[in-house]
């Protein structure tokens, strides 16, 4: 295994210190257009998986800070950050040592290879027990809505890989110093821009919300003897919204500590002001089921009346189950897991909208399948409901609030953000973010329900990962051939 110069470690570290400044918790967005050069420029000289291992260490590690400041429930939470850490920064150590692995690099390697791979590797990691919706390049972007249109055709893989064939140009420009790099990364930028010439398809079905944005400190939210004020705090805050004259008022995830729909006595208060509202309300609640516990958005039809529910697909990765439960009690950890978490939340169903609204529950919208199902089955609006009390005030809010411009460009659908502890908001189809709140209260507006399917809800990502995928296959064949007909020996016979 080839060992790093300190300065090639420097690089590579410096190069993952880049990209998590450009990430929504700093915002520095333009460093995404530059941020991967001294780390392709540390694998054109060095092969092996320690310029990814250095990268992602120090990308991963500052962009999941966030996840210790769950510490303060589970301290174990600290050994899980830094494992996590480690895991994906070898992720991206094995990325590295493939885009160069048997070959010199070469411009098709920075222009080609390198964007297709980096689009592989981010939609695995949305796969398995320990996936990440966060920590994605195109999620940079999420204030650029210029530059993100591109989602609504390809998805947002698409975004990432440009942008890394943008580093890509610049690499080149420093490894071969000719004009002419410079000119193409510009023209990859405007590639991006160019999605924004693409009408989309508008609507005149207009929808007035209300949304409750509250500011619950998850350790009071946890204690059960907090119900009473609590539910008069939501009460207060759904008169606010009441006055807003809404047809429809939402409520943030899991709001009490009680099963709503269990407990007459609540399931009528909040019967009640939807019917004094005269508007639908949505709100996240536990639900207890044929001896199975589910995180649940509950709608309230104007009337009063439970009209459905809608259970969560994809909980949490220890946060709400354990992921191999069953083999830890086998191999003697079950009473730790337990411990750590006493029962796993099951799966609901199916993503089945609430009437028209689509309503991914806090960790799904993070991901794109989620808010693609639901509209692909006729969602006209898409409704997030989060807790995002557990981290504080981290980075998480912020991060999370950006994946609601995405959910909504990718899917042309106006995205409704309601937030405990975090960011609640309206996003349009085209990812303005029309309304953003902090603090507690209740902001309302007007969305459009729309109907028409985007490409990408259409067609998923087939096509961009489809290619990608074909691509690395290319040129995995070729070095490999190429190696073989030069008698083992890899010479770089890419254009200058």
């Amino acid at each position: 295994m080839t060992h790093l110069t300190w300065k090639e470690t420097l690089l590579s570290l410096g190069s993952g210190v880049l990209t998590a400044l450009a990430m929504p918790g700093f915002g520095a967005f333009p460093l995404i257009f530059f941020c991967l050069v001294p780390l392709f420029v540390v694998l054109e000289r060095r092969k092996g998986i320690w310029p990814g291992l250095w990268f992602g260490i120090s990308f991963f590690a500052i962009d999941l800070r966030w996840i210790s400041t769950l510490s303060r429930f589970y301290p174990i939470v600290i050994a899980g950050y830094v494992i996590l850490v480690l895991i994906f920064a070898l992720g991206c150590g094995l990325l590295g040592a493939l885009i160069v692995w048997r070959k010199r690099s070469s411009a098709w390697t920075w222009l080609v290879l390198a964007p297709a791979a980096f689009a592989i590797a981010e939609y695995l990691r949305t796969l398995g027990p320990l996936s990440l919706g966060f920590s994605t390049l195109y999620g940079s972007l999420y204030r650029v809505p210029l530059l993100i249109q591109s989602a609504a055709v390809f998805g947002p893989w698409f975004i990432s890989a440009m942008l890394v064939a943008i580093n890509g140009s610049l690499t080149l420009l420093v490894i071969r110093r000719r004009p002419r790099y410079v000119a193409l990364a510009a023209v990859g930028v405007l590639l991006l821009s160019a999605f924004s010439l693409i009408p989309f398809p508008t609507s005149e079905t207009s929808l007035d919300v209300a949304i409750v944005s509250s500011t619950v400190a998850q350790e009071e939210k946890l204690d059960g003897r907090n119900l009473p004020s609590l539910r008069d705090r939501y009460l207060d805050l759904g008169q606010q919204a009441l006055e807003t004259q809404a047809e429809l008022i939402v409520f943030p995830e899991s709001i009490l500590p009680a099963y709503i729909l269990q407990n007459e006595s609540l399931k009528n208060d909040f019967g009640d002001l939807a019917q004094r509202a005269d508007a639908a309300i949505l709100l996240g609640t536990g639900v207890y089921r044929d001896r199975n516990i589910y995180n649940a958005v509950a709608l309230f039809s104007p009337s009063g009346e439970i009209v459905d529910t809608y259970d969560m697909v994809r909980p949490v990765p220890f946060g709400e189950y354990i992921p191999g439960r069953t083999v830890l009690e086998w191999i003697g950890l079950g009473s730790w897991a337990r411990s750590f978490l006493p029962l796993d939340l099951s799966r609901g169903e199916g993503y089945r909208p609430l009437s028209i609204y689509g309503t991914p529950i806090c960790f799904e919208s993070t991901f794109p399948l989620p808010a693609r199902s639901l509209t692909r089955n006729g969602a006209q609006a898409l409704v997030t409901v989060t807790n995002d009390a557990w981290f504080a005030e981290s980075s998480e809010l912020i991060a999370h609030f950006a994946s609601a411009v995405f959910r909504a460009v990718e899917n042309r659908r106006w995205v409704i953000q309601s937030a405990n502890g975090g960011f609640s908001g309206i996003v349009s189809p085209s990812g303005n973010i029309e309304q953003i709140l902090h603090t507690e209260g209740v902001l309302s507006g007007a969305v459009a329900l729309q109907t028409e399917l985007s490409l990408y809800t259409r067609w998923g990502d087939w096509f961009v990962l489809g290619i990608s995928c074909l691509i690395a296959l290319g040129f995995a064949a070729t070095r490999m051939l190429i190696r073989k007909d030069n008698g083992g020996k890899i010479d770089d016979l890419a254009p200058e």
